[in-house]
C-alpha cells in the first residue's frame, strides 16, 4: 500500500513540476502577465465548480437517476451490514458517516462523491444487493469508503486542474505567437507553446494512470476491512459480468449488472467477475475472462485511456494482498485457461496489427484529400475530401459490422474469447432479459443491460440519426422492453468489458430495431449536403 502512495504523491509532484516549469519559461518568453492571468482564472473556475460540483449531481441524480437519499436509521433496519462498515470506517477516521443512496435498477453498479471525507456520498444500485451477497456488498461500499479516506474527489480535482494549465499555457502561447512582433520572440514562443502542448498530452495520460492508481488504493484499503477474495468476487459480477447459476435447471434464468463511476469503468462502463461459490458458478470462466486482460494486444492499449485498471490486473493484485495475509483465495489458472483456449500470441499481435489500421483509412482519406486541395490551390478537392472519408468508412462497414448469420452464444462463452475486439464485431444471438439500463436508473438511457443465465452484458444502441436518435430511443422506446425477456441479435466487441452493438431486441416488449452501421453515414452526410447548400447559396449571393 506504501508504494501506491508513493506512486500518486510522484505523480502529482511530476505534474507540479511540469506545470511550474512551462509557466516560468512562457512568463520568461512571452515578457508579459497574461499567462499568469488565465491561470489564475482557471483556478478560480475550478474551485468553484468543486465547491458547488456535489450538488449538482445531487441534482441530476435525483432528476435523471431517480435516486433517493435514505437516512441513517432506514440505513441500519434495511442493510446492516452497509451501515456497519460505513460507520467503522467514519469513526476511526473521525468523520461524519457519508450520505447513501439507492437507485431503483437492477444493474449493479455503486460510486461515491463530494468534497472531502465530511459530506461525501455513497451511490447504489438495487443490483447491488440482488446480485451480491453480504459479504461482496461490503467490500464494494469498503472500496468507495476507501476513496473518501484517501481524499481521491481532492487529488483528481487537483491533478486534472494542473493539466488543464498546460493547455491554457499552450493555447496563450499560440496567440500571443501571431501577435508578437519580433521574430525571436516569435520563435522563443513557439518553443515554449509547443512544449507545453506535448506535455498536456502526455499529461492528460499521466492524469488517468493517477486515477488508476486510485482505484487500487482504494481496492487495498477495502481487502483491509473484508477478505480481498469478496472484492474479486464482486468484480467478477460487476466487471466481468458472469453471474452466479442457480442450483436447478428451473431457476437458471438471469442474474447479472453492469459498470463506471465508481466500482469498474463502464463508460465503459459494462464488464468482469470471479469465483463466488465454486459449488454454482463456472469453475473456468474467470481465468477465460481474464485471457483478453493478459494477453491480447488490444487490452493494454485500452487500459492507457481508461480510468480503471483493467479487472484481470485488479484481481491479480487481490491475490498477491490475499496471500500476503494468509487468507483463502481461489487461484485463477490463467495459464491453464491459455493451453485450453490455444492462445497464439503472434496471431493476436498480427490481428491487432491489422485491426489498427482500419480506423487509419477514414482518416487517411480526409488528411490526404484536405493536403491535395491546399497544395493545389483548388478548394474543391478539400470539399470532396468529408464524402471520401465517409465512403472508405461506409466500405469498412462489412468488416466491422459482418453480415454473416449471429451464432447463439452465452455471456460466459463470450467474455472468455481471448481473440475478442474492439474494432471488429462478432454476430451473436443471446437469449434472456433486459434487466436494466447501462446507465443505471436513467430515464433517457438509450443502452440497456441484457442478462442471460449465464451473466449479463451492455447493450449498445447506435441510433441512425446519432445523439438526438438515441435520445428520442432512450425517452420513448427502451421503457417497456426493462424486465421483459426475448433475444437480443447484434454484434460483440470487447473494450474495457465485453457489450453488444444491438442490431435488433426481441422481447415479449415488441421489436426495437436498429442500424449501427449507417449511424456514422447517415448524419454526416446531412450535415455535410446542408453545409454544402449554405456554402452555395453564400457563394452565389456573392457572385455579381
Amino acid at each position: 500500500m506504501a508504494k501506491l502512495y508513493f506512486a500518486s504523491l510522484v505523480t502529482l509532484s511530476l505534474l507540479t513540476a511540469m506545470v511550474a516549469g512551462v509557466v516560468i519559461a512562457a512568463l520568461v518568453a512571452a515578457g508579459s502577465l497574461d499567462v499568469g492571468f488565465a491561470l489564475v482564472l482557471v483556478l478560480i473556475i475550478n474551485a468553484v465548480i468543486f465547491f458547488i460540483s456535489p450538488w449538482i449531481t445531487d441534482w441530476m441524480l435525483r432528476w435523471v437517476n431517480k435516486v433517493e437519499f435514505i437516512d441513517d436509521t432506514t440505513l441500519k433496519s434495511r442493510y446492516p451490514h452497509v451501515h456497519a462498515v460505513i460507520h467503522d470506517v467514519a469513526g476511526e477516521y473521525r468523520f461524519k458517516a457519508p450520505s447513501v443512496g439507492i437507485i431503483p435498477d437492477r444493474n449493479p453498479t455503486a460510486f461515491t462523491y463530494g468534497l472531502f471525507r465530511p459530506g461525501a456520498r455513497i451511490v447504489l444500485t438495487d443490483g447491488i444487493f440482488e446480485f451480491l451477497n453480504e459479504e461482496e456488498t461490503r467490500a464494494v461500499v469498503a472500496h468507495e469508503l476507501g476513496h473518501i479516506v484517501n481524499r481521491d474527489f481532492l487529488v483528481m480535482t487537483v491533478a486534472g486542474t494542473l493539466v488543464q494549465m498546460l493547455y491554457v499555457i499552450y493555447s496563450s502561447l499560440t496567440r500571443q505567437t501571431r501577435s508578437s512582433g519580433s521574430s525571436k520572440s516569435k520563435n522563443n514562443l513557439a518553443i515554449v507553446g509547443f512544449a507545453a502542448y506535448v506535455m498536456y498530452v502526455l499529461g492528460t495520460y499521466i492524469l488517468l494512470y493517477l486515477s488508476r492508481t486510485r482505484e487500487y488504493l482504494a481496492d487495498s484499503f477495502a481487502a483491509d476491512r473484508v477478505e480481498a477474495r469478496h472484492l474479486a468476487n464482486a468484480l467478477v459480477k460487476i466487471a466481468y459480468g458472469i453471474a452466479e447459476a442457480a442450483d436447478t435447471d428451473q431457476t437458471r434464468e438471469l442474474l447479472a449488472s453492469t459498470r463506471h463511476m465508481g466500482v469498474v469503468d463502464f463508460k465503459g462502463a459494462s464488464h468482469l467477475g470471479l469465483v463466488v461459490e465454486a459449488s454454482k458458478l463456472h469453475p473456468e470462466a474467470t481465468a477465460n475472462a481474464m485471457l483478453f486482460d493478459i494477453y491480447n494486444p488490444w487490452a493494454k492499449l485500452i487500459e492507457l485511456s481508461s480510468t480503471h485498471p483493467l479487472t484481470g490486473k485488479r484481481i491479480n493484485a487481490l491475490a498477491a494482498i490475499a496471500k500476503a495475509k494468509q487468507q483463502s483465495f481461489q487461484e485463477i489458472d490463467i495459464e491453464g485457461a491459455a493451453r485450453r483456449a490455444n492462445v497464439d500470441k503472434p496471431a493476436l499481435w498480427r490481428k491487432f496489427l491489422r485491426e489498427l489500421m482500419l480506423p487509419l483509412l477514414p482518416l487517411a482519406t480526409l488528411v490526404v484529400g484536405v493536403g491535395a486541395g491546399l497544395a493545389t490551390g483548388i478548394p474543391m478537392i478539400a470539399v470532396l475530401a468529408v464524402p471520401a472519408a465517409i465512403l472508405a468508412w461506409a466500405l469498412l462497414i462489412p468488416i466491422t459490422y459482418p453480415f454473416s448469420a449471429p451464432a447463439n452464444q452465452t455471456v460466459v462463452e463470450l467474455m472468455g474469447d481471448v481473440a475478442a475486439s474492439p474494432i471488429v464485431g462478432r454476430p451473436v444471438r443471446l437469449e434472456g432479459e433486459v434487466i436494466g439500463r447501462a446507465n443505471a436508473g436513467s430515464v433517457i438511457g438509450e443502452d440497456t443491460i441484457f442478462a442471460d443465465r449465464t451473466g449479463r452484458t451492455s447493450v449498445d444502441f447506435r441510433s441512425l440519426w446519432g445523439p438526438l436518435g438515441d435520445l428520442w430511443t432512450g425517452w420513448k422506446r427502451v421503457k417497456p422492453h426493462i424486465g421483459a425477456k426475448g433475444e437480443a441479435t447484434g454484434w460483440f466487441r470487447r473494450s474495457m468489458g465485453g457489450y453488444v452493438i444491438l442490431s435488433e431486441l426481441n422481447t415479449t416488449a415488441g421489436r426495437l430495431k436498429a442500424y449501427p452501421y449507417l449511424a456514422g453515414i447517415i448524419v454526416p452526410l446531412l450535415v455535410y449536403a446542408i453545409l454544402a447548400v449554405i456554402g452555395l447559396v453564400t457563394f452565389a449571393s456573392a457572385t455579381p
